[in-house]
């Protein structure tokens, strides 16, 4: 009877942690070329989900995201509530003041860290 009580104790408390890992609908993609945000957005798009969808771009061609080049997809990004974040460190080494950006734009310290951190909150991560 105690072996019993013992497997049943074991089952709930699995079933119990299972169950606060559920799978989200949230996801981060990482990627280092401007761009590949509209194809992006777009995939966003098709996708409808009602979590939540970051974009985190780093490396050396993080510049464009500070200029008209990608107004277009910074637009298309908001409508469809996509967050678009820049990594501080590829900003530093371009020597990009972050009040250059525009508004909408969030800067993370460091872009594989902020996609390893939402991972482990749940997000499903796709690194391009």
């Amino acid at each position: 009877m105690k072996n019993i009580f013992i497997v049943l104790v074991a089952l709930v408390s699995f079933s119990v942690s299972a169950q606060q890992k559920q799978i989200t609908d949230d996801f981060v993609v990482l990627t280092s070329n401007p761009e590949q945000l509209k194809p992006i957005l777009l995939a966003a798009k098709e996708l409808n989900t009602s979590g939540d969808f970051k974009i985190v771009l780093y490396g050396n061609n993080v510049l464009p995201i500070a200029t008209s080049e990608t107004e277009e997809s910074r637009i298309q990004a908001i409508k469809q509530n996509v967050s678009l974040n820049v990594c501080q460190m590829s900003l530093d080494r371009l020597k990009v003041d972050p009040k250059d950006l525009p508004e909408e734009v969030e800067v993370v310290d460091n872009a594989f860290l902020t996609a390893f951190q939402l991972q482990k909150k749940g997000y499903k991560l796709l690194s391009l």
